[in-house]
């Protein structure tokens, strides 16, 4: 028994005494309860282990929750002050643990919860914990849609027979009618050919696949449509990188330190998915060979090896095993079942029937499993010689064990007592777990996510959360249908897309004479089909296809770096994912982050997507290739008729094509100004000192992606080391080759010209910068030799068109000679307006050339609604 400090041993003594004469009244215990013990729980306690949190899973708000504690046991024992754990950490005994975190209560206060405990810590009975929490009602999940049996409901009937095209109708239709809402009519067959071609391949139909479509008269002519899209190798293509938002797909590690930051092999998974879905693979052996291919191949499918890429392609958190195994438990129980086991890492699940012991029976294997870096398969995994149950990790701590665990499936899906896995680590017994036609949630959220994908919303709203917080399904009974029939017709992919994009609801019009915006804002009930924008990857593989630039020759096959000039021809699921720096441009058009597990995608409408569309010399070149498709000899009418068929599938309207010859001509007139050009150009030359003036001015040919040179390497064997960067650069090897930043001005008016010449070296002579007008001749010059310099010129009248050359030379010797030269730039030009302009800001790459008048008629379309969204 340890010895209680003086103070709180007197306030004991204090309490005792005013309570002893009533200690066997029950309006006394509560009168205590209620005055001194309940407001130091509220005040100190309950924030943190009430209701809404449970901090190291213990709940302080009910006697029950009190006795129960945590994983270290009991928190109070009744009458016994002096072996109840909270006590211990109120006193600061314990240094692992003490509370409150913010200090020490006072000795009064300790010895309030010392006297309580030692009466039998009374808790009146009508204070019962909050119902919210299903700590409160253990049994709640038991009633949960998702953890139901899948079986297949009857077909709900409807008076409008004429919209039936598939059972999945009935339950769309029931649902309106049941609301006296009203369907939209069916799409027309050209509006539904663009839908369903993006929908299952990413890419629009060419002009002559829908006019084969619309002439079709065969009442299959939309089955066979649908088909021929299913049978296409894009297909994979499409639905893989779906599933690789799923998979938190990237072709690198993070940050890792000092290794090799690079998965060498992360596109053979990629290339397996792709692989996988275009031979209709059933989607359990799907999983299954996503988590224990290694046990269950034959001799010569060393290439299903690559599917574990599934779990070896996430973070790596400087190779924290503990997180590395966190982040595949959390890829495989949202991604394939949508349940958060995750959450109960350090506790048990807040919500949901998952404990902290079921955590760690997954723990355990995927830590009985090792990652070998060998062939035939860098990304496989296999078990250790010797599986293991692992301790649980008390409040998450692997410095803090509890009782060890074996490894299982989850309680809650397997029933009260589940069978500890036999096989080696469990891999395998886990996957068939889930896999399993019995499981109630695996083809539910798979069938959930195709849902989504096609109509853009998915049935339940969160596609990788089926727990008790999530909302129910919009159409439960229509969930269940498209999952047991999933399960039916063999686990089959394809033949779960073909039946949603055969129904009814799928073909409908995405306008409808009904207002419904009150009733259904979301159009949840789907009285129409939903518009949707195009994703990252759709709309650039579109802008490449209908330029007749897409590559389509090959499937699969290593990563390509997208932002790489010359821009790759390559569809953009072969992008190269860097997951500790994801190119802006997938950030800008919402593309899914590799970090973790991605349920799905936002969708946001910001001005730097347009402005991608307007500026970008990926999507000006294509205009200008779009634009070039046409014949030299067409009419203005027939190559606006071309370029219309390859954008929209379709023949313009004769009011667009009036549109297009008045856009036209006004471009013509108005030739392009130089809107994508810069003041700003870099190069060499050589100064002329009699003249004051800079002679055979060079542009730099060579750009390294941060500065521009002579060539591929320095020295350059024609200009030798000249070169210029955003800061300054380095002079040539001779006065004929200065480095020349060259500002050209935009109109008439007069400069000033600020800025400061370094050369930072401690060795060398130094650098001469020269400012140098092709009107005034020389302006300026300094020397700067070990030191900074200031570069002033106060007024400079300017001529539009006139170019100032900050040239920078080596004097006698080039050795040393790397200086830096920022200059400002202020401009007022003669009708009073100023402009300013700095060298850093306006330091640039290559710039696109100013397109034809075709060309941006062409880049006008590729702006367009028709074309940036699906219908």
């Amino acid at each position: 028994m340890k010895i209680q400090s003086l103070p709180i041993a007197i306030a004991i003594c204090l309490l005792r005494s005013a309570f002893v004469f009533a200690a066997d009244q029950p309006a006394e215990n509560e009168r205590f309860f209620e005055t001194q013990v309940r407001p130091l729980l509220v005040k100190h306690c309950l924030e943190c282990h009430g209701a809404k949190k449970q901090q190291g899973s213990l709940r302080l708000d009910s006697r029950q929750f009190l006795l129960k504690g945590n994983e270290t046991g009991p928190a109070v024992v009744p009458g016994k002050p002096e072996s109840s754990r909270f006590l211990e950490v109120l006193k600061y005994s314990d240094d692992d643990t003490q509370m409150p975190p913010k200090g020490k209560l006072p000795a009064k206060d300790i010895a309030i919860f010392t006297e309580w405990i030692r009466q039998g810590v009374f808790w009146p009975a009508r204070l019962k914990p909050s119902a919210d929490h299903p700590a409160a009602a253990t049994n709640a999940w038991k009633k949960h849609w998702a953890f139901q049996p899948v079986t297949k409901p009857n077909l709900p009937a409807v008076k409008n027979r004429d919209r039936v095209k598939s059972p999945i109708d009935h339950f769309i239709l029931a649902e309106l009618e049941n609301r006296k809402m009203v369907s939209a009519g069916p799409a027309d067959r050209a509006t539904l050919a663009r839908r369903v071609s993006f929908d299952l391949i990413g890419l629009p139909p060419t002009y002559e696949q829908v006019q084969a479509f619309v002439k079709a008269s065969s009442p299959q002519a939309y089955e066979n449509f649908v088909d021929s899209l299913l049978a296409r190798p894009q297909f994979g293509e499409r639905w893989g990188r779906h599933w690789l938002d799923v998979a938190r797909y990237a072709d690198t590690k993070g940050y890792v330190f000092r290794e090799d930051r690079n998965y060498p092999d992360a596109y053979r998974y990629r290339e397996w998915v792709i692989n996988a879905l275009n031979a209709d693979m059933p989607y359990d052996k799907f999983l299954i060979y996503q988590l224990a291919a290694d046990q269950v191949i034959a001799e010569n499918e060393n290439h299903h090896l690559h599917a574990m890429g599934f779990l070896t392609l996430g973070r790596r958190f400087l190779n924290n095993i503990h997180d590395i195994i966190d982040d595949r438990i959390d890829v495989v129980s949202r991604g394939t079942m949508a349940v958060t086991v995750s959450c109960a890492r350090c506790h048990d699940h807040k919500y949901d029937p998952f404990s902290i012991a079921d955590y760690y029976s997954l723990y355990g294997v995927f830590f009985s499993s090792n990652e070998p870096k060998n062939e035939p398969s860098t990304l496989r995994l296999e078990d250790k010689p010797k599986p293991v149950n692992v301790q649980v990790f008390l409040r998450g701590s692997s410095r803090n064990r509890g009782k060890a665990v074996p490894r299982q499936f989850l309680p809650a899906l397997s029933g009260e007592n589940p069978k500890p896995f036999e096989k080696g680590s469990g891999r395998l017994e886990l996957a068939q777990a889930i896999a399993s036609s019995k499981n109630p949630l695996t083809a539910r959220v798979f069938a959930n996510r195709v849902w989504g994908h096609l109509f853009g919303n998915p049935l339940v709203k969160t596609p990788s959360d089926f727990g008790l917080r999530s909302d129910p399904p919009s159409h439960p009974e229509l969930l269940d249908y498209l999952a047991s029939t999933f399960v039916e017709h063999g686990w089959s992919v394809k033949k779960l897309i073909r039946e949603i994009v055969l129904s009814g609801v799928y073909r409908q019009a995405s306008f409808s004479t009904a207002d419904y915006s009150d009733h259904d804002p979301e159009n949840r009930l789907l009285s129409r089909m939903s518009r949707r924008r195009l994703d990252f990857e759709s709309q650039r593989d579109s802008i490449l296809f209908v330029a007749g630039q897409l590559d389509q020759s090959k499937i699969g096959g290593p990563s390509v770096k997208l932002t790489a000039t010359p821009f790759p021809k390559r569809r953009t699921v072969y992008a190269f994912i860097d997951r500790q720096n994801l190119p802006g441009v997938f950030r800008t058009f919402d593309f899914a982050s590799p970090d973790t597990h991605s349920p799905q995608r936002f969708e946001t409408t910001v001005p730097q997507q347009s402005l991608f569309l307007m500026n970008h010399e990926f999507v000006m070149q294509l205009a200008d290739v779009l634009a070039n498709r046409t014949k030299p000899t067409d009419s203005a009418e027939e190559k606006i008729t071309q370029i219309y068929r390859h954008v929209f599938s379709r023949d313009p309207q004769p009011a667009e094509i009036q549109i297009g010859v008045q856009f036209l001509k006004a471009s013509q007139q108005n030739p392009q100004a130089s809107v994508l050009g810069s003041a700003w150009s870099f190069g060499y030359g050589a100064i002329d000192e009699t003249n004051g003036t800079v002679t055979g001015f060079q542009r730099l040919p060579h750009w390294t992606g941060s500065v521009w040179q002579g060539g591929l390497k320095l020295p350059d064997e024609k200009i030798g080391w000249a070169f210029l960067n955003s800061k300054g650069g380095h002079p040539g090897n001779d006065r004929q080759h200065a480095a020349i930043r060259r500002w050209t001005a935009p109109a008439d008016g007069v400069l000033s010209i600020s800025g400061q010449l370094k050369h930072p070296s401690d060795k060398g002579d130094g650098v001469r910068g020269t400012i140098i007008s092709s009107r005034s001749g020389k302006v300026s010059e300094w020397i700067s030799q070990k030191n900074q310099t200031a570069t002033r010129v106060e007024k400079l009248a300017v001529k539009r068109g006139d170019t100032i050359d900050f040239t920078t030379d080596c004097r006698t010797s080039p050795s040393f000679d790397s200086f830096e030269w920022r200059v400002n730039l202020k401009f007022n030009s003669a009708d009073k307006s100023s402009k300013t302009w700095d060298s850093v800001s306006g330091f640039h790459g290559p710039l696109p050339k100013p397109l034809t008048a075709w060309g941006r008629y062409a880049q006008v379309l590729l702006l367009s609604n028709e074309f940036t969204f699906v219908d």
